[in-house]
């Protein structure tokens, strides 16, 4: 690695104060930022690539996402910035900065109009069985409204990550229960699922469809957009730390992400759903209590994309959050909440974000800032910045190849 930092650093406002949040800390809010949605469509995953394949796919996934998180993280210990647009103002320059703000925003915006599309589904078909014949129950509009005036909104004031920590962990353990119940049912009632002959029936093909399994994994793994934020608040900031909290958090991941997939796969088959809690009956109680359970740490997972995209927006406008913090706060939850409303289907949304905006922000944009900072560096192929630059261009091609392939067979071009 370079011993020496790439650029002068850039001053960062800290007005505000340190926030200061322990590497135990990040790494519990960097996990609900990727477990607690893109856990659920993982399952149709292996629908799409078979169960080996989808195992190396889940691997080649996990280290580019991984490589592209750490990566983020290195640029800015080297250059202090605290933001990708602070990234992207030393590196590439300023005549192009809100590209990336750009970028930011609709990724994170559809990422919370994802969590809105969940929370409804969850909330009809949990209030389905624990409330039945409510309003809340029958029409699922009302249910996301309510939920979101009386649960989203009061987190989404929040204005840092840090702040999240106690959610997370809540977030977390309801998630946790979720993954037990699957697993639980799986293991419990193999033989009368034929679990085993799924897998072994869907062990190995080579479909297309694979190329939608990888844009559904990444955008599974994607919390790039708050990696300069993760790096920023941590108490002893240091790129050691960095990536500690890394390869903790991507490790259980991978771990999860891989086994509740293959699990929800062998549970359903070829009739698993995009997103797998849908594909149970409605009449199980405990099914009931999973969908309420997934509801609740659903919200929780909101703040951390909507954070990021309030951010995102306040910069392109240049307007500061202190003054008109509650008004833009109730302006975006109304886009979210219209939109959420409108789509059905989450994996859908997933799958195009992953393919387009996810690349960009997890592979593309961290590999052109690397390569711009150490060109400016004048250390190019010297001492180990010969390797991460070849890292970087294989990360490029990656990015370019995966989201295009995506959408082609998505749209049935190939």
């Amino acid at each position: 690695m370079l011993k020496m930092p790439l650029l002068r650093k850039v001053k960062v406002d800290d007005k505000d104060g340190e926030v200061g949040s322990t590497v135990l800390a990040t790494v519990i809010n960097l996990l609900k930022n990727m477990v607690g949605a893109g856990l659920l469509n993982v399952c149709i995953a292996f629908k799409y690539a078979s169960v080996l394949g989808g195992m190396l796919v889940m691997l080649f996934s996990a280290f580019v996402c991984t490589t592209g998180f750490l990566m983020i993280g290195y640029c800015c210990s080297k250059t202090g910035s605290k933001t990708f647009r602070d990234l992207w103002r030393v590196s590439i320059g300023s005549s192009s900065e809100k590209v990336v703000d750009w970028v930011l925003f609709f990724h994170c915006l559809f990422s919370c109009v994802g969590y809105i599309t969940m929370i409804g589904d969850f909330s009809t078909k949990s209030l389905s069985g624990l409330l039945p014949g409510s309003i809340l129950a029958e029409r699922r509009e009302v249910s996301i409204i309510l939920i979101t005036v009386f649960l989203i909104f009061p987190l989404s004031l929040y204005k840092s990550l840090d702040a999240l920590k106690h959610t997370s962990v809540i977030g977390l353990a309801i998630t946790a229960f979720s993954c037990a119940y699957v697993f639980y049912d799986v293991i419990a009632n193999a033989s009368d699922y034929g679990a085993g002959e799924v897998i072994r029936n869907n062990f190995w093909y080579v479909d297309l469809d694979m190329f939608k399994t990888l844009a559904l994994f990444n955008g599974s793994f994607s919390a790039h957009y708050n990696a300069p934020t993760y790096y920023a608040e941590l108490k002893d900031r240091n790129f050691s730390n960095f990536v500690r909290l890394t390869l903790y958090s991507f490790a259980i991941a991978t771990v999860l992400f891989t086994s509740f997939g293959i699990a929800g796969f062998a549970r359903f088959g070829d009739q698993v759903l995009g997103n797998v809690l849908k594909s149970y009956s409605p009449d199980d109680f405990m099914v009931q209590l999973s969908w309420l359970f997934m509801m609740i740490s659903t919200v929780f997972n909101f703040p951390h994309a909507f954070q990021r995209m309030r951010s995102s927006w306040t910069t392109l406008t240049g307007q500061g959050i202190d003054g008109s913090g509650l008004w833009l706060t109730i302006g975006l939850l109304l886009l979210c909440l219209w939109m959420g409303i409108a789509f059905q289907d989450i994996a859908v949304i997933k799958m195009i974000k992953g393919a387009t905006l996810g690349v960009a922000l997890m592979f593309i944009f961290p590999a052109l800032i690397y390569l711009s900072l150490i060109s400016k560096s004048g250390k190019l192929w010297k001492e180990r910045s010969g390797f991460l630059a070849v890292l970087c261009v294989v990360m490029l091609l990656s990015g370019f190849l995966q989201g295009a392939l995506a959408l082609l067979v998505y749209w049935k071009v190939i």
